[in-house]
């Protein structure tokens, strides 16, 4: 079986996928990534092969520019914040639509598997009558965004005949039960596997510590992109949080931490470190509330403590708060603030019994691997065939 897994340039929506491309392969299956030529060698890094979708194509282009490269104004609310993110995805499917369709009339897969905000993959597959999978990546189902990106594809969807972005023929739902809502599973359901890339062991990580040690991060994107000053943030953060009480790692590129002279008392390391190890290490997780970090906290029953800033990471901060595994702060809560509610989730056991709980929900979902059958018997059903 050969399957083209189509992803946008962002490791926060690639990672998550990376278990169940190996598991495919192990399987003895051929996987393909599509995605624009900047980040084929972040393909390449997670033992994947890659085919290039686009050219070079920054995270600013299509995240703050309109498809003429004209700066867009500011969102001025979160509602506005996650309107304007969910258009953004429909600038980066067109400029990767032409691509992907040349890649699926080239490699002719037999299914497609997308994460959830990749809509080319889809579009392609729908064109060539291939059956497609969206593979859940986090706690949201992202519903809110194909109104927008459907806007933005406009004439994309008109050209090729679509009135709307085409449905999944199932969809792979990584969310344990208690934080589903009031809901049924999207589809059938996938244990979360944590992966981060590069995993080299902290230095920090086997070091005798008699105090709680809290992990700070606003994931990869935020301090290097984001209109805000969120590398100044981080530091005050880490000063608010860093105590004769506590210690504070902080996970962020290495360019970022390379450019502060100094780092406040208290902490005890800052750059790029896999979240997913540094995890099992650490009592409390603050974060922005991105999919990738507040996962990882929870396959690791940390409790968190979220400041969410864009799109789902409001949805997931809302969901931890009402699992009992964290608190969620609005995204302009001030360092004070913050440091309280850590030191409110450290000091009340119920915050990481409930953060537990959830850990063992995440364990006893399917595997990876044995979600590869499902996908196997899809793409050798006929058309609209239940599987």
């Amino acid at each position: 079986m050969r399957v083209l897994l189509t992803t946008a340039p962002l490791h926060g929506h690639f990672f998550p996928t990376v278990p169940l491309a190996w598991a495919l392969r192990a399987a003895g299956h051929q996987v393909l990534v599509a995605c624009p030529e900047s980040f084929t060698g972040t393909v390449a890094g997670a033992g994947l092969p890659a085919a290039a979708s686009a050219p070079h194509v920054a995270f600013e282009e299509f995240m703050l520019r309109d498809r003429d490269g004209r700066p867009l104004p500011p969102p001025r609310d979160p509602a506005e914040r996650r309107r304007s993110s969910a258009r953004a995805w429909g600038r980066l499917a067109a400029r990767t639509l032409e691509g992907t369709l040349r890649i699926v009339e080239d490699w002719r897969p037999d299914l497609v598997l997308s994460e959830p905000l990749e809509y080319a993959g889809r579009l392609a597959a729908a064109a060539h009558g291939i059956p497609w999978a969206e593979a859940g990546v986090g706690l949201s189902d992202f519903g809110d965004s194909r109104g927008p990106a459907t806007e933005e594809l406009a004439p994309e969807l008109a050209r090729l005949g679509q009135g709307a972005l085409p449905e999944p023929a199932l969809v792979l739902d990584v969310r344990p039960p208690s934080l589903r809502g009031d809901g049924p599973a999207r589809g059938p359901v996938m244990r979360y596997v944590p992966h981060n890339g590069a995993d080299v062991r902290p230095a920090w990580l086997g070091l005798p510590r008699s105090r709680p040690r809290i992990c700070l991060t606003l994931g990869s994107m935020l301090p290097r992109h984001g209109r805000l000053d969120f590398r100044g943030r981080l530091l005050a953060l880490a000063t608010a949080l860093a105590g004769t009480d506590t210690e504070v790692v902080i996970a962020v590129d290495d360019e970022v931490a390379d450019g502060w002279e100094r780092l406040p008392q208290g902490v005890l390391a800052a750059g790029r470190f896999p979240l997913d190890r540094a995890l099992t290490g650490c009592d409390l997780l603050v974060s922005h509330g991105g999919a990738g970090s507040a996962f990882a906290a929870l396959v690791h029953g940390v409790p968190q403590v979220c400041l969410p800033q864009t799109a789902d990471q409001f949805e997931n901060a809302d969901l931890i708060a009402a699992s009992g595994a964290g608190l969620a702060l609005p995204s302009d809560a001030s360092d004070d603030t913050v440091a309280e509610a850590a030191r409110t989730v450290l000091g009340r056991a119920a915050y990481g019994d409930r953060a537990r709980a959830l850990a063992g929900e995440i364990a006893r979902q399917p595997s990876p691997v044995d979600v590869v059958p499902l996908l196997e018997r899809l793409a050798a059903a006929p058309a609209g065939a239940d599987v």
